[in-house]
């Protein structure tokens, strides 16, 4: 097929209208050549700020699921978590056995009578009382374990910043020290899943962020650490991690 004059010009003003759009904005695609590369201004100042040398990283690990098994506060907490669960466990099976009762004397009465309306009433009434009485106990107790679990990360995650002081460590990046092990696939699965595939256990401060809270800990008047329990867990603490007991956040 032999194209027209006019399709063929056509094209071709098209292409040298293509050209002459494309030189310009590659051009200004490019980055300068020409010009050194800046920081972003400060605040309040339009010269461009240079660079600031890199500091040299300096990176130590922890394993947070250990912390959180080896800090004794969190094991307190969790007992009172669980007693003041089996209270409110009690006051409501107090109020299932009321039913209960309620509805065997209701099985004994004649449908209809005036007894059996007032029992019946009874029973829905006590229905509602359970329901919305565990309906409140999930609330508070959702509430309660999200601000208790809130302070203990900002604990712990404060006296993982002092012992990084400490050491001179600029980051520090979560790790699992759980054994992997062919019996148990979860710890496989877990492994996996890891960013860190690699860490050099001297740069690991488990042990010292557990020591240290818990010391922390009883001296703030909380339960002492068993000292099996310590020792397994965290076992004897540098001089220079031991001078930061307390948490600079917690009072």
């Amino acid at each position: 097929m032999v194209l027209s004059s006019r399709l063929i010009a056509a094209l071709g003003l098209g292409a040298a209208g293509a050209v002459c759009l494309v030189a310009p904005i590659m051009g200004q695609g490019q980055p300068p050549q020409d010009r050194a590369v800046h920081r972003t201004a400060a605040a309040g100042s339009t010269a461009p700020a240079a660079f600031k040398e890199p500091i040299a990283p300096m990176i130590g690990t922890v394993d947070l699921e250990a912390v959180f098994k080896g800090y004794e506060k969190v094991k307190a907490q969790g007992e009172e978590f669980e007693a003041a669960a089996m209270a409110k466990k009690k006051d409501l099976m107090k109020i299932q056995t009321e039913m209960a009762q309620e509805a065997e004397m209701l099985g004994k009465l004649a449908p209809g009578s005036d007894d059996f309306k007032k029992r019946e009433n009874h029973i829905t009434e006590l229905k509602a009382r359970m329901e919305a009485g565990r309906e409140q106990a999930e609330r508070e107790f959702s509430a309660r374990e999200a601000e208790s679990m809130a302070t203990l990360y900002k604990e712990i995650q404060v006296m993982v910043q002092k012992i990084a002081e400490q050491r001179r460590y600029n980051y520090v990046v979560r790790v699992s020290n759980q054994p992997i092990t062919g019996s148990n696939p979860n710890s496989v699965m877990a492994a996996m899943s890891n960013t860190m595939v690699y860490s050099d256990p001297r740069n690991d401060i488990t042990a010292d962020v557990v020591f240290n809270l818990n010391k922390w800990y009883a001296a703030v008047g909380g339960r002492a650490a068993k000292p099996a329990a310590a020792e397994d867990a965290a076992g004897a603490p540098p001089a220079a991690a031991a001078a930061a007991a307390q948490p600079a956040a917690v009072r």
